[in-house]
């Protein structure tokens, strides 16, 4: 169902799947010590999210771009959202992954943590910012 696609991009090794088939789900064993870190990719299930997540199998830090085309431009450009620090580096370095669900409108992706089976649930949302709001991407607290 699945073929696995490396690149090494800038000394760091990027690992995604490439899907033979419909559904996103990505499984990939972490580096091992003193390797550079790889990277799993999965997007959201939902077909109006625009949107790629990523997260770092070591260190559980996870990001998220989207495409976006200004009215005004011809060329559109790739947008990577700020992150709120649920998002960022887990406290515990481990194997992480990230999975998408088969919930048709759902626009998130869960992280997991692979040694000790813990979740959160990860997407993006307006958050407070200087009297308006930003997109921003957050995590739940990891949870079993």
């Amino acid at each position: 169902m699945f073929a696995r696609r490396t690149a090494r991009i800038g000394g760091a090794m990027l690992a995604g799947p490439l899907l033979a088939s419909g559904g996103a789900h990505a499984q990939n064993e972490a580096p091992p010590a003193g390797a550079p870190s790889a990277y799993v990719f999965a997007p959201p299930p939902s077909v109006q999210a625009n949107r790629l997540y990523s997260v770092n199998t070591a260190t559980g830090e996870v990001s998220a771009c989207q495409f976006e085309r200004p009215d005004d431009s011809l060329v559109g450009v790739t947008r990577c959202l700020p992150r709120d620090a649920s998002a960022g580096p887990q406290p515990t370095p481990a194997r992480f992954d990230i999975f998408s669900t088969h919930y048709s409108g759902e626009t998130g992706v869960f992280r997991v943590n692979r040694d000790t089976g813990e979740m959160s649930v990860c997407y993006v949302r307006d958050m407070p910012k200087g009297g308006g709001t930003e997109a921003s991407l957050v995590c739940t607290p990891p949870a079993r």
